[in-house]
C-alpha cells in the first residue's frame, strides 16, 4: 500500500510540474502577443525584446510620431484589466516612454488590443510569471 501511494504522488508531482511553462515559452509567448495585439487604435506595438527584467519595444503611430518604451515587468505591483486594455497600478516610474525628441513620460498603461478570446487575463498571467524569473527582484528580496 505504501508503494502505491509513493508511486501515486511522484506521478502527481510530475504531472504539476509538466504543465508549467519555461522561462524561454514564457518570453516566446509574451514576444508574439505583443507584437501581434500591442498597441491601441492607432498605434502598434514593434521591435519588441522580451526578459525577465526588462521589456522594451517601438509604439508607432498611425501618424508617424513613435515612441520608445520599457519597463520591467518584476516591479508591477499589480496587473488589472480595464477595459481595451491591461494597465499596471503601480508607481508611474514602471513604463517609461521617450518620443523622437528624447522627451521622457511615465506612464501606467500598457495597451492590449482585443483579439484573442481572454488576451488580457492571458498576458496579466504571462507578465507575472516572467516577473518569477528576474534575478533582480530575488536580490533585492534576499537584501
Amino acid at each position: 500500500m505504501q508503494t502505491k501511494t509513493i508511486i501515486t504522488t511522484i506521478v502527481m508531482l510530475f504531472s504539476l510540474t509538466s504543465f508549467a511553462q519555461t522561462k524561454e515559452e514564457t518570453i516566446a509567448w509574451i514576444k508574439k502577443k505583443l507584437e501581434q495585439h500591442g498597441g491601441g487604435d492607432s498605434s502598434s506595438y514593434f521591435d519588441v525584446q522580451v526578459s525577465p527584467c526588462s521589456i522594451s519595444f517601438i509604439e508607432k503611430y498611425s501618424g508617424g510620431r513613435e515612441y520608445k518604451i520599457s519597463f520591467n515587468p518584476s516591479k508591477v505591483k499589480e496587473w488589472e484589466n480595464i477595459g481595451l486594455s491591461a494597465y499596471i497600478l503601480a508607481d508611474d516610474e514602471i513604463i517609461l516612454s521617450t518620443n523622437e525628441m528624447g522627451e521622457k513620460e511615465n506612464d501606467r498603461a500598457l495597451w492590449i488590443r482585443k483579439g484573442e478570446p481572454d488576451i488580457l487575463n492571458q498576458m496579466i498571467r504571462q507578465l507575472t510569471h516572467l516577473a518569477a524569473f528576474c534575478e533582480e527582484k530575488k536580490e533585492s528580496l534576499t537584501n
